[in-house]
């Protein structure tokens, strides 16, 4: 994968990932990707699957592991390029004076030497290397020793190293290579976990802004009820029904009821922060519209299932085995560096004669010679490379023992949030019981007092009770819905549930 193809393919991920949502739910428009000082509109209903899409094109945390990806491909590239061939051009003049002898006429003997060379060094995928010249050189001597003079020579030459033990195989040189691949498969699966993260973070801040508006509305109702209580006890404390304790009552709870609005109050804004932190939003002026409990229906959940998920689509487990594969590349080319220097190397030179620097290239090639050679080189004891394959092999097992753990962590995770799903699910249902029964006390404690057969103060505590019940559902409603999302995030499924494509 090249780098300009990585660029674009996460221009494609940005604008894909902004513009994600659950099907029959449309995102609000992004105007530009990953522009995070453009105003976002919030306006109207606002559902989960439009903050993920919002999220995803510009969530600062997402645009950043997007570099990560690009740097692996990188990597890639730069282990490859040791394989590319490299060209070279040298040129020199070399002259030389040797004044202790004066020629006829008052000349002073000396030489010239002026050369220029081509050549190409590349390593082969075996570990040889392979180096091919051509050298032109021309000289000159006065007096002169040599006929033709000045005289021109071109040599070619070509010339192979190759490893037969240490540094020696395909395998072995591929595997820093495979090694960056391997890096771009983890750095996508980080990418993953991200944008999982993300999702999941947008999830339970928003179920948690819905929480504390919904406790405001409850709150607000309570106000309410308290201040018509206040009202109906100072009328009736004028007509001498009621005394001025019941009015105190009365005050006392207004003033309690008017106190927890405000604290849900600033809890509410400060849940609205936090959700327009995760959209990127940098002005924190948005308005939040409306948002309300999706269908929590009856989701029927099995750790079977779960757990075969989350090992299929969950990033950890992959990324753990990734890194196996990793350490397993460093322990064979640690394998092999224990083994002897063994090269072999050989090479062949034509060279030619000429009074020409054409007449060198053109004539006659009537010269030649050639090498052969073997290198043999054995560090006494090789304690330190067997050392470090050791080393390796301990890498390497100590990543499946880690990959292990995480399995066994992983079925410790689904199985909670299974247990999570079911007993909210049972406090959902138990909750709205509850409820029930406070509004039907509630009701039956202000018709007892209205007909005086009751307190104020009874009616007040019938008030908070109701209150307190209230808010139990809605955290119970609120816990079923982190619960799944909880769930979800193991099993890797909400990028389904969202239609988020990812790159693998």
């Amino acid at each position: 994968m090249s780098r300009h193809f990585a660029h674009a393919s996460a221009a494609l991920l940005c604008l894909l990932l902004a513009t994600a949502a659950h099907a029959g739910d449309t995102p609000a428009p992004i105007p530009g990707t990953g522009d995070t000082a453009a105003p976002i509109d919030l306006a109207g209903d606002v559902s989960v699957q439009r903050c993920i899409g919002l999220a995803l094109g510009r969530n600062f945390t997402v645009r950043t592991q997007q570099f990560n990806v690009l740097e692996s491909v990188d990597s890639v590239d730069i282990q490859q390029a040791a394989f590319e061939p490299i060209f070279g051009f040298t040129a020199g003049r070399q002259v030389t004076v040797t004044p202790t002898t004066e020629l006829a006429l008052g000349e002073i003997p000396y030489s010239s030497f002026d050369s220029a060379a081509l050549s190409v060094n590349d390593t082969l995928m075996t570990g040889a290397t392979l180096t091919a010249a051509y050298q032109l050189v021309r000289s000159d001597y006065n007096p002169a020793y040599f006929f033709p003079d000045p005289a021109f020579g071109s040599t070619v030459s070509i010339s192979v190293a190759q490893p037969l033990l240490k540094g020696a195989g395909i395998d072995y040189n591929r595997a820093a290579i495979e090694s960056a691949k391997l890096g771009v498969h983890i750095s996508n699966l980080n990418f993953k976990s991200t944008v999982l993260t993300i999702v999941y973070d947008v999830e339970t801040t928003y179920y948690n802004l819905l929480y504390q508006r919904e406790q405001y509305k409850v709150q607000l109702d309570t106000l309410r009820q308290a201040q018509q209580l206040l009202d109906e006890n100072t009328a009736k404390r004028q007509t001498g029904i009621l005394t001025d304790l019941d009015v105190m009552n009365a005050r006392a709870g207004v003033a309690t009821a008017q106190n927890q609005l405000i604290l849900d109050e600033q809890a509410v804004h400060n849940s609205e922060d936090q959700l327009l932190q995760l959209l990127g939003d940098r002005e924190f002026k948005t308005a939040i519209g409306n948002i309300a409990f999706p269908d929590l229906g009856n989701p029927e959940v099995s750790f079977a299932r779960s757990y075969k998920l989350a090992r299929d689509n969950g990033p950890d487990l992959a990324v753990a085995q990734a890194t196996i594969d990793q350490f397993k590349l460093q322990a064979l080319k640690a394998k092999r560096d224990t083994m002897p220097a063994l090269n072999v190397s050989g090479g062949v030179a034509y060279n030619s004669y000429a009074a020409t620097a054409g007449q060198s290239v053109t004539g006659s090639w009537g010269g030649y010679n050639w090498n052969a050679g073997v290198n043999l080189s054995v560090p006494w004891g090789m304690r330190a490379n067997r050392a470090q394959y050791r080393q390796a092999v301990d890498n390497v097992r100590t990543q499946e023992i880690a990959y292990d753990q995480a399995d066994q962590n992983l079925v410790v995770k689904v199985r909670a949030a299974i247990r999570a799903v079911e007993t909210s699910k049972e406090s959902v249902q138990t909750a709205a019981e509850e409820t029930k029964f406070a509004e039907k006390a509630y009701e039956l404690q202000k018709a007892e007092f209205d007909a005086g057969l009751a307190t104020s103060y009874l009616v007040l505590q019938a008030q908070n009770t109701l209150e307190t019940a209230r808010v139990s559902e809605l955290q119970a409603k609120v816990s079923l819905l982190l619960a799944i999302a909880d769930l979800r995030f193991l099993e890797g499924s909400s990028l389904q549930l969202y239609r988020i494509n990812l790159p693998e």
